[in-house]
């Protein structure tokens, strides 16, 4: 049996198939070595072309091109399929899936695989057959987010986020169709899909091992959080969406770690760790976002490109611990973990590699340099997050929206209700309860005091937590806080954040 990627990782911490010709997609991001960064990205709308359409069409994007539901008399089709050629490949055991999508609400996205495998057939008789299709579940920005633990099929599974080939006799895979399902509750609303992309591997942990060939020293500004002062019920488990916040902001978003972080949990998953639904979350800004096995050149590529790279990574910094890798200035010990690979420089012939990492104690402490040998080895999976520019044609409109609201005083004292208009937003029973998993209830009630001072982004200012109360307002001690700004006259800034739906922001002066 292969090694399961999740397991092994343990991020805790911190139908229209027939007749389809065989098309190759140009491989992306060319590694150099004994191997081949195979990432297969459809994006265009002559990529899209090539497939089998149900219930879909394609549309032309600035540049680019997507799917989405056929229209028909003014209604959409409540489900439609795209399905990709055959895929030829070099072997591979593993494939990460990636898809960027636009999905309003009440419509959601379905992604599924599945590859042509060598296997056993008994007498040491060697065939070939397809999977049965493997999916990586139900994905929207206002749905409950599930990826699926299925294993029945006695070729392939995916673990949580990763497509892997079964067996301990070389059994591999060398094709694969990739597919799209759309769906709709809402006549009047479509999801779209503008990227599928698939990245194969042979062996697990060999790529990232290739020596590089590039030298590089640059470093990307780019702003650096901590997830450890955070909502404290998720804050040492959302380093994946904490390393997508930052590549974001960078390039002018304004989020908040719990605001995307909320959006990334896998309900199945039960965390937040889930390659795949990442880079869908920064798709769903609008970004070109995918998941890649890759090596030190594929980084050095991509910062030289201006993009930061999201990788996963396991490490100590305790020399005595021979479970985990050994990094020299880590801020501790992790067996999974995602970090924000900036920059390369070299110092009195070291090289290093600049990230932001987020498992340090505070924001000014984020910035950090390893040595690349000891990172090289931390970073044995080879996986990372690419995230690219902001699409046009209203990629990401899709998104989280936040509402303006009102907070008003109630008959309790130290209690707010929140209010859009004339409606009153019920905060629900156990938002803010730190419960094992999250429920679709759950949420964050964050505020932030202005202080004088100016931020490169909100997510930079110290956050309070506050909770919900009984009738279904929010907690304020407005005493307690005014007498901490030791009278003067600041503004109090409250987020409703929530894993669906919209989300929430109002204001309150605090006077003198």
């Amino acid at each position: 049996m292969k090694k399961g990627l999740k397991s092994a990782l343990a991020i805790a911490l911190v139908c229209l198939i027939a007749g389809i010709p065989v098309q190759t997609f140009a491989r992306h991001a060319k590694a150099s070595g004994k191997e081949s960064d195979h990432t297969y990205i459809i994006r265009s709308a002559k990529e899209f072309s090539t497939g089998a359409l149900q219930n879909v069409t394609i549309h032309q994007r600035p540049g680019d091109g997507a799917v989405t539901l056929k229209k028909t008399h003014g209604s959409y089709a409540r489900d439609g399929v795209f399905v990709s050629p055959e895929i030829s490949t070099d072997p591979f055991e593993y494939l990460i899936a990636s898809w960027n999508s636009d999905t309003p609400a009440g419509t959601h996205v379905e992604i599924q695989v599945r590859a042509l495998i060598k296997h056993d057939h008994g007498d040491n008789e060697q065939v070939k057959d397809w999977s049965t299709w493997r999916t990586w579940g139900k994905w929207g920005t206002n749905i409950k987010r599930l990826s699926v633990s299925d294993k029945s099929d006695p070729l392939a599974y995916i673990d949580v986020d990763t497509f892997t080939v079964r067996g301990s006799r070389g059994e591999t895979a060398d094709k694969f169709q990739i597919r799209a399902l759309l769906h709709t509750d809402n006549p009047q609303a479509a999801p779209t899909v503008r990227l599928l992309a698939a990245s194969t591997a042979l062996g697990w942990g060999t790529m990232s091992q290739h020596p590089t060939t590039i030298k590089l020293n640059k470093d990307i500004e780019t702003p650096a959080y901590s997830q450890m002062i955070r909502d404290p019920k998720i804050a040492h488990s959302i380093c994946s969406p904490t390393t997508i916040t930052m590549a974001l902001n960078r390039m002018g978003e304004n989020l908040l770690l719990e605001e995307t972080a909320l959006r990334d949990y896998d309900y199945d998953y039960e965390g937040f760790g889930n390659w795949a639904f990442s880079s869908a979350l920064a798709g769903s800004y609008g970004y070109q976002s995918y998941s890649t096995f890759t090596d030190l050149d594929g980084l050095k590529r991509e910062i030289k490109a201006g993009y930061p790279v999201a990788v996963s990574v396991r490490y100590t910094n305790d020399p005595s611990n021979t479970h985990e890798p050994y990094v020299e200035g880590a801020p501790g010990t992790t067996p999974g973990h995602l970090i924000l690979v900036r920059g390369f420089e070299t110092m009195n012939g070291q090289d290093y590699v600049i990230v932001n990492d987020s498992f340090a104690p505070s924001d000014d402490t984020a910035v950090r340099k390893y040595k690349v040998d000891q990172f090289q080895k931390a970073w044995a999976n080879g996986v990372a997050y690419i995230v690219h520019s902001k699409e046009k044609g209203g990629a990401g409109d899709s998104a989280a929206k936040r509402i303006h609201a009102d907070l008003r005083p109630t008959s309790s004292e130290h209690e707010y209700a929140l209010y859009v208009g004339k409606k009153k937003i019920e905060i629900p029973a156990n938002f803010t309860a730190d419960v094992r998993p999250l429920t679709e209830e759950s949420g964050t009630l964050a505020y932030t005091i202005s202080d004088g001072k100016k931020y490169d982004t909100d997510a930079h200012k110290k956050f309070y937590y506050t909770h919900e109360t009984s009738d279904g307002n929010i907690a304020l001690d407005l005493d307690t806080i005014k007498s901490e700004k030791n009278g003067k006259t600041a503004k109090l800034t409250l987020y409703v954040l929530s894993t669906t739906g919209d989300n929430y922001v109002a204001t309150l002066n605090l006077d003198k």
